[in-house]
């Protein structure tokens, strides 16, 4: 009886055994393999500042954008990708007039970066062969909205407070800090957005999708521009290209235009920076684009928007132009500048304390401002002046801004109602 039960338990014991790696292999999700071809692109933000130190040491950051080959994602947002600083470049004396009379003497550095690892969010790492890359600071979505969908003042603020409330707050605290001083190390800011070009083709696996079909309709055509253009050097007629960075899906989710496809275009008129904050402005459409299998269709687009710094305030319009913006807080504030010192100067026995003399100081010349300041109250008010000097000057007299759009900029295209594109593939 004894060697009985023993030869059931034993039984069960190796059909369990037996039916692990079975069970395993039913619940395994099914993979496939994807290429990303040369061309694509990473845009990567950092999510922690570093501090700029030599070439070598290594940078992290975290894909802002999905990868996509052809209408497969190939790799999500959030998958993390690690380099080094490849080389530092510094700003020539010419460009850094602002700086120095801000009082700040530290010869402007730029990081190259390189990324040659990619981390995918279960850990998997796979060495990526890609171009040098140099950081944009933080980027803005800036899209053309009809007057009643456009954001209030309320959301416009909420939106200019949200870096405040992003993490790591004392050490971008103590990085300010630090940079205000006259010399002082240079950083990489927290946000910071790099473009890496993949140079050579990248083998990733991914689960095998259901039905990738069911893949909502968007209502714009993702590109990443191949051509720079700025307003200043780019002409009337000059030929422009782009490539699709995400699948484009119609409202019956039919695929129409594949991650990879070509897009020509041309510039159709630009207009460069002038003096007395006149800003430049651009007009480009894409008209031609090249199917996978290798034929070319005519489209009828406008852009909709675009992806650029947040600091270089760009604005879409309803045709498709993009402008240069001067800051309305920056014209109403750069009055608002003279109001202290030209108090000091009427009223000739208003108290001025060491803080309020710090202030005016600063404005004038940075932290060596603020202490050259305390010596009088006749130095707090020229330094005070001169900082209300170079505000006026910035906001209404200094030639303005260009529109400066490089490589890998994101475009948001709008394609019109009346595409031929889009009927020939419903038929």
């Amino acid at each position: 009886m004894k060697c009985s039960v023993v030869l059931v338990l034993l039984s069960y014991s190796v059909l369990g055994l037996t039916a692990i790696p079975v069970r395993a292999q039913e619940t395994s999700p099914e993979t496939k393999t994807l290429v990303v071809k040369p061309g694509n692109d990473f845009r990567a933000a950092l999510e922690k500042g570093v501090r700029l130190k030599a070439p070598g040491q290594p940078i992290t950051a975290k894909l802002i954008e999905p990868v996509y080959a052809g209408e497969d994602l190939a790799i999500p947002v959030g998958s993390t990708i690690k380099g080094h600083v490849a080389a530092i470049s510094t700003a020539p004396m010419r460009m850094r007039a602002g700086r120095l009379l801000s009082g700040d003497f530290t010869p402007p550095k730029t990081a190259h970066v390189t990324f040659d690892q990619l981390v995918l969010s279960d850990g998997t790492t796979l060495p990526i062969h890609s171009d040098s890359a140099v950081g944009l600071g933080r980027v803005a979505n800036s899209r053309y909205l009809p007057k009643a969908q456009r954001p209030g003042v309320r959301q416009k603020l909420k939106g200019a407070m949200a870096p405040l409330r992003e993490p790591n707050k004392l050490q971008r605290l103590g990085e300010a800090v630090v940079t205000s001083l006259p010399y002082h190390p240079e950083y990489i800011d927290q946000g910071t957005v790099f473009d890496t070009a993949l140079l050579e083709p990248l083998t990733v696996l991914v689960p095998v999708q259901p039905n990738p079909a069911s893949l909502q309709a968007s209502d714009y055509l993702h590109l990443h521009l191949l051509t720079p253009i700025n307003s200043s050097t780019s002409t009337a007629g000059s030929q422009i290209e782009a490539i699709v960075s995400q699948p484009y899906y119609q409202a019956d989710h039919q695929l129409l235009y594949p991650a990879g496809t070509r897009i020509t275009g041309t510039v159709r008129k630009a207009s460069s920076a002038g003096w007395m904050k006149k800003n430049g402005s651009i007009v480009f459409a894409f008209r031609s684009i090249q199917m996978p299998d290798g034929t070319t269709r005519d489209i009828h687009s406008t852009v909709g928007g675009i992806q650029a710094q947040s600091s270089e305030g760009l604005d879409v319009g309803k045709e498709g132009e993009i402008k240069a913006t001067t800051s309305t807080f920056a014209r109403v504030l750069a009055p608002v500048s003279l109001i202290g010192p030209s108090r000091a100067v009427a009223d000739s026995t208003l108290q001025k304390t060491a803080w309020s003399r710090s202030g005016e100081g600063r404005k004038g010349f940075g932290l060596l401002g603020a202490g050259a300041a305390q010596a009088s109250v006749g130095t707090a008010i020229g330094f005070g002046y001169f900082g209300a000097a170079k505000r006026l000057c910035d906001a209404f007299i200094t030639k303005g801004s260009n529109v400066e759009l490089p490589a890998h900029t994101p475009i948001f295209l709008r394609l019109d109602s009346n595409d031929p594109s889009v009927s020939l593939a419903t038929r």
